[in-house]
Formats: C-alpha cells, structure tokens, sequence
C-alpha cells in the first residue's frame, strides 16, 4: 500500500477546504521560468526560487519593466543575459538548485567551480553559499590563524594541481574580488613557495592574474629572506658550560642542514613547514639537552613571530589582528 496520500478534489467543498489552509510565504514558490543566458550557454530555471536564494535577483525580478522596452525572450520566456563567464554560471546555478552539487566542508571539490560559487555568491548576495566556500577555502589551509603548522596541513580536500601555482594565483585573485583579505596573506605565501622561475612564467605574467603573480615573487623574495633570519638561532654554538656541548652542536648543524636541503634541493620555499620539521626532528631525536632545546625553542618562535607578524604588510594589508576580525565577521562568528 502506498504511503503517499494526494487530496482529491471535492468543487461542493472547496472554497471552504482553501479558506482552512495557511499559506507558508517563503515555501510558496511562484511557477514563473526565465532564461539565464551566459556567453553561449542558457539555463531554463524557476526565477522564485533563485529571488529566494538571492537578494540580487529578486529585486531585479521585482523590478517593473518599461511597457515601451523590446524585452529579449526565447520559447515565449523572458531571457535575462549575465556578463559572468559561462562556466561559473553553471556552477552557480547548480550550487543552488541542486543540494548535492556543492556540499559544505569537507566534502571534496574542484578548485574551479569552489572559487565560481565564491565570487558569484558574492556579487549576486547569496550568503549562505558564501560562507560555506569560504569554508572550503579555510578548510583547505588558505587561511591561517597562526604561523603554526598542523600535520596535516597538506591535505586537501579541494582538487587542485599542487604543481603549478594557478590554483594559489586564482584563489588570491578571487579573494581580492570579493574582498576577503583575510585571505590574501597565507595565500600569496603558498604562491610564493614556488620556484621563482615558474611564477615568471608567460602564463602568469599575463591576464588578469599578472597582478597576483608579481605578489607571489615578492612573497617568494620575503620567504627566502624569512628562512635566513629565522634559522640564524641554528648557526649559534651552545654554552660553554653545556655538559652535552659537541652533542648539541651537531644536532643544531644537522637542523640547520635539513632545512636548507628542503629550501634549494627539494626547490620548495616553504621555511615554516622546513624549520617546523627541523625543529620536530630535535625533539625525536633526542640529542640535544633540555636547555638547549628549551633555547632553540625560543628563539625559533621569537624569529617566526616577527617573520608572521610583516607577512601582511609587504602586501599593503592591515595586519593580523585586523585581518582575524575580518574573517570572523564574514564567518558569522561575531
């Protein structure tokens, strides 16, 4: 037996039977279609639905039409022409009319489509979405609270080359767009973790991302400069009264060593995660003393603090602390 019932239709009764019921406003979706055309692609969707979703749209819906003005239609519907890359059209569209298509974190997604409903959910105000790709990027590690390094900090779950710094260059762009600086400072350090070479590359040296390559080279100048300062404390000699003094020297000359074989033989510029292995390794290792570990400690987290703390000010953002409020106000966490 079906457990679905459907109402049957009574005329004596049925003016009195609608006089019972209450409409819910916000569940009542008119069964207007329109036509989204972008570039050459057209999306037949019902427009109460995406005026739900976005602020944007309903007004436009709401909005009365000149009696005079030729409106453009096809199949007798009106057609409403986006300036939007065809593309992230379609990503967007999907993200709100399909619930399974974009899933909030961790559910994994392709870079293209997180970084199209990112700038979309923003020009057309549709927060929700909004938030939850911003989540995604936070998720992925684009956004830093600290200068710590977690150990999981290279799992994504965003599909996205790891060995080109398109992905890195596209999500500084979007985040410019859409004026989330909070993101900018961590992003353009992973940018600038690769090869100086290949962020001088024709590709990025053109278009509209040559702006936010030329930031990853500066990054990658002021990462290089970060590792010298921030692993000099590892070129110091211990005390002389240390007991365990040759022992920890050459822990210390080890270190030193590991993180300079991942900055030039690995060709990686990423000196937080280098001296966070280096300084881990000490510790595993167990080679050098309590105090000089303590020591080495110290001055590590002073050097990185400082090194932390300019990373946004060579890009001309506010700094940190300004940033964090930023982001917790466009996270809802206010």
């Amino acid at each position: 037996m079906s457990r679905y019932f459907y109402a049957r239709a009574n005329t004596e009764d049925a003016e009195s039977q609608t006089e019972d019921l209450t409409k819910v406003e916000d569940l009542w979706f008119s069964t207007d279609i329109i036509v989204i055309r972008a570039e050459k692609k057209i999306f037949r969707v019902l427009s109460s639905i995406l005026g739900a979703k976005s602020s944007v749209f309903r007004d436009m819906f709401a909005f009365p039409q000149p009696h005079d003005m030729e409106m453009e239609k096809m199949d007798g519907l009106l057609v409403v022409r986006l300036q939007d890359k065809a593309e992230d059209v379609e990503a967007f569209l999907r993200a709100i009319y399909d619930s399974n298509y974009f899933m909030p974190s961790p559910a994994p997604v392709h870079m293209k489509d997180l970084l199209a409903v990112l700038r979309l959910s923003h020009k057309y105000d549709v927060p929700y979405l909004h938030r939850r790709a911003l989540q995604h990027l936070i998720t992925d590690g684009w956004y830093r609270g600290t200068y710590q390094l977690d150990e999981h900090e290279t799992k994504h779950v965003t599909y996205m080359d790891v060995n080109s710094p398109i992905d890195a260059l596209s999500v500084a762009l979007a985040a410019a767009e859409v004026n989330a600086q909070w993101l900018l400072p961590y992003t353009y350090y992973r940018a600038g973790t690769f090869p100086a070479l290949k962020l001088s590359e024709a590709p990025f040296m053109e278009g509209e991302v040559r702006d936010c390559a030329v930031k990853a080279l500066v990054a990658h100048t002021y990462l290089a400069r970060g590792a010298l300062r921030m692993s000099s404390h590892l070129t110091e000699q211990s005390p002389l009264i240390c007991f365990y003094r040759e022992t920890c020297n050459v822990s210390r000359n080890d270190s030193l060593h590991a993180v300079w074989e991942g900055l030039s033989i690995r060709n990686t510029n990423h000196p937080l995660r280098h001296l966070n292995v280096a300084l881990r390794n000490l510790e595993e290792e167990n080679r050098m003393c309590s105090d000089c570990l303590r020591n080495a400690k110290y001055k590590q987290h002073q050097a990185t603090t400082k090194f932390w703390d300019g990373l946004p000010e060579i890009f001309g953002l506010p700094p940190w602390e300004q940033l964090h409020t930023m982001k917790r106000a466009a996270m809802g966490e206010d």
